[in-house]
């Protein structure tokens, strides 16, 4: 027995031997794809409430063709996935690799995990990790743009981005302020245009000469850089040309050459006290505290979902809840004492018809269908940009009364959804792109919230300065008289045009008649840190819940999300940003606000109503007037 137990022994010992041998001589495991490289943002740090550029460098270990979906997920701390997926379609020969690129919303980049997932059902994943954490620093974000051999290159103090991964559409550079080129990227017709529309919109541009010391020589759509100026203006961005090297290249340098721009184009009107500059446009995240959940992003959705509510009779409810609590004990008891019956089969059965009998009517009192009706509420930033182009950012709460799947898309370029939460899984996804959609199922008598970035079709007023007349006082540049006047008639349904110069705030009046193609100087004047109370009201961030009325006007609401609206386009949303903003003297910045025009609003197959507004927001140049007095 002992001797047929240790054959037996070691057979199995042998037989374990040769599947260790087998194991080890087989390689090692290998993905479908793996993610070589990730670079986030185009810093390499995911940028909070922000839509960012995600390049991942995909590789293919495999001597088959990989040609599928894949999806990019948002997880919980715990592995669950939130949100909606993203979705690309990608090509991959076999042992090749190549860049693919998304574009995620950065709810709270400190605590955001996220997963690329393919194959059937989506089971197979891999984690997209981050070096660093959020960007939370008061500076602009500058980046060089760097060719494949200046990305080998040292000695620069500034993070270098790859040309080849600037997105082709400009609603994917909201994270990006300046931009240091030193040589003419090899980019095609659609990143050239992306490119120059972030310039229009107002970034900087600075321009280093090439390796002979010669300037760049630009062509096709970036020749409006070669423009022979040692700085100048292109829409409301500014190029800035630098006869240092890129390696003697410092962030003080730039931001001198910035502020004596500055006080250049204000001694130009006359003005010379031009204030400190002050960075108009930063990279940091929209709300400047770390420690706190939400943006003013989430602030918006939150109160576009609370103008459509689920309405109930609620005093109905609660007495017909007391009443059958009080059927429950003591009527039970009292039932059974009158009828002088102790059996327990009678009380059974009394309290089996008192649930069936309450729950039968508080399904009918409590049920949805008092007057609700499918209703989209919208709210829009609107930047034109050349031929006849806005820059849209839209916020949006799509309320529906009848559940199925939905889908949302808007006719332009670049569209870039998001839901924007990190609380519940959402059953669609994210087609982001030139033809872009998004996809989501709505339960009935529920709400979807979703935010997008397009560069649509539209034809918008363009404004010139036709007159104005600008005063000191106390250092501060006052406007005393001004005259805009528009191509095309304004928009219907404006309800508000305002304007900021420098610390104040105007108000503007159209011209009289049918079509007004004029603006005038209205006689309010107002401090723009005074909207410091707006900043404190439970508007701002989601977190700070309030009441809801259901007789709430709608709109009082919408004029409300107005000036954070503005306070949003100008980079405040905080006390002291506002107490320190000096404004540039040189510009004005111009807003209307109004109802939302047919041509603008989404596209879907939800059957139902569409509401909201629209802020059209200019950053327009004061001509050269030397009109000033004696600062009083």
């Amino acid at each position: 027995m002992t001797r047929m137990f240790r054959t037996y022994l070691n057979y199995k010992i042998i037989n374990q031997l040769l599947l260790l041998f087998m194991l080890l001589m087989l390689p090692s495991a290998v993905y479908a794809i793996d993610v070589e490289e990730t670079i986030w943002g185009f810093n390499n740090q995911p940028v909070r409430g922000k839509f960012v550029p995600l390049s991942l460098r995909l590789s293919n270990n495999t001597p088959e063709v990989f040609d599928e979906a894949v999806q990019l997920n948002r997880q919980q701390f715990n592995g669950t996935k939130v949100g909606a997926p993203l979705y690309k379609k990608v090509y991959l020969p076999p042992y090749s690799s190549q860049w693919v690129q998304f574009y995620p919303y950065i709810v709270d980049g400190q605590d955001e995990d996220w997963s690329l997932n393919w194959g059937p059902g989506f089971v197979q994943y891999r984690s997209v990790k981050r070096t660093g954490g959020t960007v939370t620093t008061t500076g602009p974000l500058r980046i060089i743009i760097a060719g494949s051999d200046g990305l080998l290159q040292g000695g620069a103090s500034f993070k270098k981005y790859p040309e080849d991964l600037f997105p082709p559409f400009v609603t994917a550079t909201d994270s990006l302020d300046e931009v240091i080129l030193g040589h003419v990227p090899r980019w095609d017709v659609a990143r050239r245009v992306s490119f120059m529309d972030w310039l229009e919109q107002g970034g900087v541009l600075h321009l280093l000469p090439a390796p002979s010391g010669e300037s760049l020589k630009f062509t096709s759509t970036l020749a409006p850089l070669n423009a022979p100026f040692d700085h100048f203006r292109v829409g409301a961005g500014l190029v800035i040309r630098h006869d240092t090297k890129l390696n003697q290249l410092k962030a003080t340098t730039l931001d001198e050459r910035i502020q004596a721009v500055r006080d250049s184009e204000a001694k130009s009107l006359g003005i010379y006290a031009a204030a400190p500059l002050a960075n108009e446009s930063q990279s940091s995240g929209e709300n400047d505290d770390p420690y706190q959940y939400g943006d003013i992003n989430s602030g918006f959705l939150y109160q576009l979902s609370e103008l459509t509510r689920p309405t109930h009779n609620w005093a109905v409810i609660y007495i017909m809840t007391l009443f059958y609590i009080f059927l429950i004990f003591p009527g039970c008891y009292l039932f059974q004492h009158r009828k002088n019956m102790m059996r327990y089969r009678n009380s059974l059965l009394f309290l089996l018809c008192t649930v069936s009998v309450f729950s039968i009517i508080f399904w009918t009192i409590g049920k949805r269908g008092y007057g609700e009706k499918t209703t989209i509420n919208s709210l829009l930033l609107a930047k034109p940009l050349p031929d006849n182009q806005l820059d849209l950012s839209c916020w949006m709460n799509c309320f529906v009364t009848e559940g199925d799947d939905y889908q949302f898309t808007e006719d332009g370029e670049g569209a870039i959804f998001s839901t924007a939460q990190v609380i519940e899984r959402v059953r669609g996804g994210i087609f982001n792109g030139n033809d872009g959609r998004f996809v989501s199922d709505i339960p009935p008598f529920s709400s979807r919230r979703m935010m997008y970035r397009i560069k649509a079709p539209y034809t918008s007023p363009r404004f010139s300065v036709q007159d104005y007349e600008i005063d000191m006082e106390n250092g501060n540049v006052i406007l005393k008289q001004l005259t805009l006047k528009s191509e095309t008639p304004l928009p219907p349904g404006l309800n508000h045009r305002q304007l900021i110069l420098g610390k104040y705030v105007y108000d503007l009046i159209p011209s009289s008649g049918e079509n007004p193609s004029e603006l005038s100087l209205g006689k309010s004047r107002e401090l723009l840190s005074a909207w410091n109370r707006h900043l404190d009201s439970d508007l701002l961030y989601a977190s700070r819940l309030r009441t809801a009325n259901s007789d709430e006007d709608i709109e009082q609401v919408y004029d409300g999300l107005r000036t954070h609206l503005i306070l949003k386009d100008l980079g405040l949303l905080s006390s002291e940003k506002l107490q320190q903003y000096q404004g540039n003297s040189s510009r004005l910045q111009l807003f209307l606000y109004g109802e939302i025009p047919e041509t603008l609003k989404v596209k879907t197959n939800v059957q139902g109503t569409q509401q909201g507004r629209i802020l059209f927001a200019y950053n327009l140049a004061l001509p050269e007037k030397k009109n000033l007095t004696n600062d009083k």
